[in-house]
């Protein structure tokens, strides 16, 4: 898996923070992975290290390799989850995290207290779109171009609302494409939702006076509690408990046809193992 892991983020610090892992460690499997193959593997580079042609080699070996050990063992291997001693990986937005840890650790706690988790967030690296080992992405559908073999269950798919302060103005008027536009902002960058919104209105020859731009949904939600932005913002979001509900109401969208989906992701090679089925309906049951 480390092998793995340095083709991938070609870097030993990333590759350990991947790996949950310290880069002395790395650095130490590196060494022995070197001596037994009798390969530099790795070459240092400006932004890290790249493999050699030896390691691409031994890397795509030891996925097909992987692949066929898991299709030859019995994939209805009993999985028990009040006594089973496992750590599973996962990928994720820093806005998505927001909701579905907070959930899944209680949970976990009590149903599964052997299960530990390692969630680390997208940071909009590339090489982050490949699948090590056994992680879990649950990622925007629509977030790029991916890298290899994958398996995808959707878990949201749904329309964006408007949100708005309810003594707003433009509460009590038809809220056309138009109107909508015409009104001031508050926008969740580096969100794919928010960027086909502008793409959406950029085709129709408009585009949206953005004041506030701002790293999450619930920073959105309560400057829109407090002040006469408007906020466009998944349905689902609406109904998180912690926001505050008794200071914002919802519009219909004016463009039907601008969605918000999120998928899980895992590598086809995991798809039989009883443990990471368990946990990845686990995790597409909090949405």
């Amino acid at each position: 898996m480390t092998l793995e892991a340095l083709v991938a983020e070609k870097s030993v610090s990333r590759t350990a923070q991947r790996l949950g892992l310290t880069q002395s460690a790395v650095s130490h499997s590196l060494r022995r992975l070197r001596a037994a193959f009798s390969d530099q593997l790795f070459v240092r580079s400006p932004t890290g290290v790249e493999p050699t042609r030896r390691a691409l080699e031994i890397a795509s070996a030891t996925r097909l390799a992987l692949e066929q050990l898991e299709q030859t063992i019995d994939g209805s291997a009993a999985f028990d989850p009040a006594t089973a001693e496992r750590t599973f990986s996962l990928r994720l937005s820093e806005y998505v995290s927001s909701h579905l840890l907070r959930r899944l650790c209680p949970i976990l706690r009590q149903e599964a207290p052997g299960v530990r988790i390692l969630a680390t967030h997208f940071t909009g690296d590339p090489r982050e779109d490949e699948i090590v080992g056994d992680e879990i992405h649950v990622r925007l559908a629509a977030s790029g171009g991916v890298i290899g073999r994958r398996e995808r269950l959707r878990v949201v798919d749904e329309k964006f609302v408007v949100l708005m302060r309810k003594s707003h103005p433009a509460r009590r008027k038809p809220m056309t494409l138009a109107s909508y536009a015409a009104l001031s902002h508050v926008k969740v960058v580096g969100t794919i939702g928010s960027n086909i919104i502008d793409d959406a209105l950029r085709i129709r020859g408009l585009r949206r006076d953005v004041v506030f731009s701002v790293p999450s949904w619930r920073d959105a939600i309560h400057i829109v509690a407090n002040s006469d932005l408007l906020a466009a913002i998944p349905a689902r979001w609406t109904r998180d408990q912690e926001q505050p509900a008794e200071q914002v109401t919802t519009r219909p969208f004016p463009l039907d046809d601008v969605t918000f989906a999120i998928d899980l992701e895992w590598h086809p090679r995991f798809s039989g193992d009883a443990g990471h089925n368990w946990f990845r309906r686990l995790v597409a049951g909090q949405f």
